[in-house]
């Protein structure tokens, strides 16, 4: 967390005719703490061309948070979205995650997911980032025209250290411990840094390992498809358009994370003029979980209402609150359905870049490859029935209860309908080459002018396997059941909600289930690949007279795009190509003006784009028999574009005081609407959500911000964003913009002497649409956490920190107020560490 995440910008325009200094032609002294990251974020954002923001590291090894995204959430305008109690993507201003940009050192950086069902997204898994290898996040929330395209919200530059800017031979790391309580287990969370330099200080490598465990436990209750069906009774009773959903139940997921990985770079600079560096980062995530859901599922197994309770509400009319369900012709109307899964997840980024300063130009070439990959290896599906009369009720808000006509406790009552397997693999990469030219120039307004051009040859490939289901092994969950947590659900629902059932024996099934002849086959309505061959070119001028600074420059972008998927009725599929060419100009301007020497004005607009996301541009489907949704594409969708504007004022009272304000604007021409229509897959009736390019919109808002030292070590920060999004959907009704939360706070307090510092930070975000139709909407969500550091002297240090100190839980339903329509609510708990840093 930390109070260094407020302030923040770019670097001053270069100035090209002055060699570049080595470090035997300065002294260096080094201020730690988090009073001097405060300093720097904030005089970075003084001095800024763009309106641009950033976290800085307190010292070597030792970022504000252990999760990159959690302490991104303290800027002004920045907000996450939480997945297992950890920040995942970042939404900057309103937008949705896939409209925000992540880059690693100015470089795109792959990035997969280890669930199967995962929608493939742009937005970037921060779960793949360790903290210790970061020095610093920019965030741009204007573009400048060398900076890479792609986003409406904003673009997050993750910085890593260079070698020659540190000592020789320094060693930096940690040794910590976490405990997570809902799942009662404390893992170690250890990682270390070296440093090289030679003599003669033209050569350095730094090597950073790291090793982080987390067995986790998220204990939740569910419900899914809320839609309008027409709902008849044994009795004879007949509702039409009801909004009901299509199932549910109480739900447990376990997971063991182990993040690997490794960070080497290289750098050598012969002489003043030529600076060569290279970045190597290669992390891996072992995530195997386990589902263990209790569910009641109306219609499965053919069974009917027997009762319905309907109620009128507002929003949605008619809507089923509560039904009793019969018994199923078929034999089975309960389903007590395990998933237990192998996944693995790599992040891979090679970057090679070279710099030369001539008399009068700085030319530089910049080439790599990125990639992320994985998903889940095995995904085995195992589905214990029973048919026994069962009701629902949902008219509570955060709970469901229910009522079963047999144990669920009792294994005995569950005997196997089916087994499967399915597997997700995913691959997301990129090769990129760019070439840049800087030169001073004396013309007008203008002291510098950059050019120059960059090919992208972007891909992302999806596919999944699956096998037929084996419905004639004889077991019973009797003889594979666990005994439920005693604890589970302790904090949510009501003595009505399920908090105990029989859990299935997860080793057992790989050990057994692993040892059968499986045959997978590509489910291909699941399978696509996209294709992105980017081609851009850039101008951009630097402003600097007496009393203002800035820049304004254009990006030229040609994307050729090229979707494959599987098409045809089903059985018959074949693989089809579809292309699709556009061509974006986006101009920008950035101003900063100077009404005195502590007050700072700003200007800035520009034209932006983002691209849909990977899920939306296939004609691929992606569904779920059991719960009977899914998602598919479209691959004709134009991308979002917008215009932008900001203005603010920025007042620099003091070394470490600061009083902000920016009003912005977006324009959208068009966002992507999703409407759901039943489709049959493999002869079952599924709802399926696809994509269309629709309505038109506007995203409008306020950022305030104010960060001071009070005395003597100690200092407070504050900021409030408030997000005003309006659309209309094609009958021109007012609808909600994916991501948008009204208002997000983030209050923050430090202290800090020579021996102990400490922090504690609030942040909080209203409810927000996620876009898509499960989860659906958020609920208002806030947290609190707390750091405490002790220097038991200038080279070691114990660490405290914790995680959601007041146990908070988050809420989901269908959409905005109607809350009966619950989708979820988990309960992820408070996560401690403690253990100690070193840095010699």
């Amino acid at each position: 967390m930390g109070l260094a995440c407020i302030a923040g910008s770019f670097s001053t325009p270069v100035q090209a005719q002055q060699p570049q200094a080595t470090s035997s032609d300065m002294e260096v002294i080094q201020v730690r703490g988090i009073r001097s990251s405060v300093v720097r974020s904030m005089n970075t954002k003084r001095y800024a061309n763009a309106v641009v923001d950033a976290v800085t590291a307190e010292d070597i090894g030792k970022f504000p948070d252990q999760n990159v995204a959690e302490s991104l959430q303290r800027i002004t305008g920045v907000s996450i979205t939480r997945s297992y109690g950890e920040g995942e993507r970042v939404s900057i201003r309103g937008t949705p995650e896939s409209q925000n940009r992540t880059l690693l050192n100015g470089q795109a950086v792959g990035s997969a997911d280890w669930w199967t069902n995962s929608a493939p997204s742009r937005g970037f898994n921060y779960t793949m980032l360790p903290s210790e290898i970061v020095s610093g996040l920019e965030v741009y929330k204007s573009p400048e025209a060398d900076l890479d395209e792609g986003s409406i919200g904003g673009t997050v530059i993750v910085k890593t250290r260079k070698p020659l800017d540190l000592p020789a031979h320094k060693i930096a790391g940690s040794a910590l411990a976490q405990y997570s309580e809902v799942s009662g287990e404390t893992d170690p969370q250890l990682s270390v840094m070296y440093n090289y330099k030679n003599e003669q200080e033209n050569f350095g490598a730094l090597l950073s390992l790291i090793r982080q465990e987390r067995n986790l436990r998220r204990d939740g209750i569910e419900a899914w498809s809320w839609i309008d069906r027409n709902i008849t009774t044994a009795a004879g009773d007949t509702y039409s358009n009801v909004y009901s959903p299509g199932g549910g139940g109480s739900a447990m997921f376990t997971q063991e994370r182990v993040r690997t990985g490794y960070t080497l770079a290289l750098q050598y600079r012969p002489t003043d003029e030529l600076d060569i560096s290279f970045n190597a980062l290669d992390f891996t995530l072992d995530a195997d979980n386990t589902n263990q859901n209790f569910l009641w599922l109306p219609g499965y197994g053919g069974s009917n209402y027997l009762d319905a309770e309907v109620i009128d509400h507002p929003v949605v009319g008619d809507m089923l609150v509560a039904g009793t369900l019969g018994l199923s012709p078929d034999g089975n109307n309960i389903l007590d359905e395990t998933k237990v899964r192998n996944s693995q997840i790599d992040t891979l980024s090679y970057d090679l870049k070279v710099v030369h300063q001539g008399v009068l130009w700085k030319s530089s070439v910049h080439l790599g490859y990125t990639e992320g990959s994985g998903g889940s290896q095995a995904d085995r599906s195992v589905g214990w029935e029973g048919n026994y009369q069962h009701s629902f009720d949902t008219s509570q808000i955060e709970d469901v209860r229910t009522e079963y006509g047999a144990d669920p406790a009792d294994g005995r009552n569950w005997d196997l309908g089916f087994l499967r397997y399915d597997s997700n693999d995913a691959k997301d990469d990129e090769s990129y080459i760019q070439f840049d030219f800087e030169r001073p120039i004396d013309v007008a307004v203008f002291s510098a002018i950059k050019l120059g051009v960059k090919y992208r040859d972007h891909t992302r490939f999806n596919t999944k396997h699956t096998t037929d289901a084996r419905t004639d092994l004889g077991w019973n969950l009797g003889d594979y059941a666990n005994t439920m947590p005693s604890d589970y659900l302790d904090g949510l629902g009501s003595p009505g909600t399920l908090t105990n059932y029989a859990i299935t024996d997860s080793d057992k099934v790989r050990r057994e289930g692993d040892a059968l002849d499986w045959q997978y086959r590509v489910l291909k309505a699941s399978t696509f690949e996209i294709s992105e061959k980017i081609t851009a070119g850039y101008v951009k001028a630097t402003i600097d007279v007496e009393g203002m600074r800035g820049n304004l420059g254009v990006r030229l972008v040609q994307t050729q795009q090229d979707s494959g998927a599987y098409a045809g009725a089903e059985g018959a599929q074949v693989w089809t190509q579809q292309d699709k060419d556009y061509f974006d100009i986006l101009p920008s301007i950035n101003l900063a003006i100077d009404l005195n020497d502590d007050l700072l004005m700003r200007f800035s607009a520009a034209r932006v784009m983002s691209r849909p996301d990977y899920a939306d541009l296939s004609s691929a489907t992606s569904y779920n028999k059991e719960t009977q949704t899914g998602t598919g594409g479209n691959p004709d969708l134009d991308p979002y574009r917008a215009d932008q504007f900001d203005t603010g004022l920025e007042w620099y009272f003091n070394e470490a005081g600061l009083l902000s304000g920016v009003f912005f604007y977006k324009d959208i021409q068009s966002f992507i609407d999703s409407t759901p229509n039943l489709e049959v897959h493999e002869g079952v009736e599924i709802l399926i959500s696809r994509p269309v390019n629709g309505r038109a919109g506007r995203i409008q808002g306020l950022e305030l911000g104010y960060q001071q030292e009070l005395y003597q070590g100690f200092g407070i920060g504050a900021n409030y964003t408030y997000v005003d999004g309006e659309a209309k959907n094609d009958e021109g009704d007012d609808v909600t913009i994916p991501g948008n939360s009204k208002h997000t706070i983030n209050l923050s307090a430090y202290y800090e002497s020579t021996r102990f510092s400490g922090r504690i930070s609030y942040n909080y975000r209203t409810g927000y649409d996620t876009g898509r139709d499960w989860p659906g909407y958020i609920d208002d969500y806030g947290q609190i956490d707390a750091n405490l550091t002790y220097n038991i002297n200038d080279n070691v240090a114990v660490v405290l920190e914790a995680i959601n100190l007041t146990d908070e839980h988050t809420f989901s339903y269908q959409e905005e107020d109607v809350k009966q329509a619950l989708t979820s609510v988990y309960a992820d708990g408070r996560r401690f560490t403690a253990g100690v840093r070193f840095n010699f």
